[in-house]
């Protein structure tokens, strides 16, 4: 008789339509800023004229940024994403325990903690999905699936920030991102939120549809 006790698996696909929504809520999200920036850039070319005195860029990653009203949309957006998805992904990864299968190497709390380690979670996160979603699937595969990869990479893409801050005379400064950066890096989050929509309604069914033991 086996000393491996199993627990009632958690049922994904409540938790798995929120996260939906919630991604659902960034992509239009990103759709907003990139229409912003082109609002801006069209004002630009007709608006101020007083001479400029100073220009400053700045470049990087950044999750969280409070530049203006759109900005704060897009951070609200991005927080609430980040809550229910490590919410999904842990009861997900906690399946596995319950189940008693002890095939996955990434433990329950790398789920979370993963997501807040400077520079290792530029990689902890998307191999921790990967291994989910790849020992979710059907045929259990070992390898990491392109999907979660394609969805990594076009993450990391939206995070990326270039903005250009510009003092005109009179002391007035205005700080805006360029067209192209903005349709980039915005174009990349509309398509990791499909992505990522993709990947949690696929490990959603197939560990819901997975027996109890």
């Amino acid at each position: 008789m086996s000393d491996v006790r199993t627990a009632t698996p958690h049922r994904l696909q409540t938790i798995g339509w929120i996260v939906v929504a919630a991604l659902a809520a960034v992509g239009l999200a990103h759709l907003f800023a990139m229409l912003d920036a082109v609002r801006d850039a069209e004002t630009g070319e007709t608006g101020e004229t007083r001479r400029i005195v100073a220009t400053e860029t700045n470049i990087g990653l950044s999750v969280f940024s409070t530049v203006d009203t759109v900005s704060t949309i897009l951070n609200t957006a991005r927080l609430l994403v980040l809550v229910v998805f490590i919410t999904w992904l842990y009861l997900a990864r906690d399946n596995f325990d319950r189940r008693a299968d002890d095939n996955v190497n990434w433990r329950k709390g790398w789920t979370i903690g993963g997501w807040f380690i400077p520079l290792a979670n530029l990689v902890i996160p998307n191999l921790v999905v990967g291994e989910i979603y790849a020992r979710s699937s059907p045929d259990r595969t070992w390898t990491s699936p392109r999907l979660v990869n394609a969805w990594w990479i076009a993450l990391l893409v939206s995070l990326f920030t270039y903005t250009e801050t510009t003092t005109r005379a009179g002391g007035a400064t205005e700080v805006h991102t360029p067209v192209f950066v903005a349709a980039v890096s915005g174009g990349a989050g509309v398509l990791a939120a499909v992505l990522a929509a993709v990947l949690v309604r696929r490990v959603s069914t197939w560990q819901d549809t997975k027996p109890a033991g």
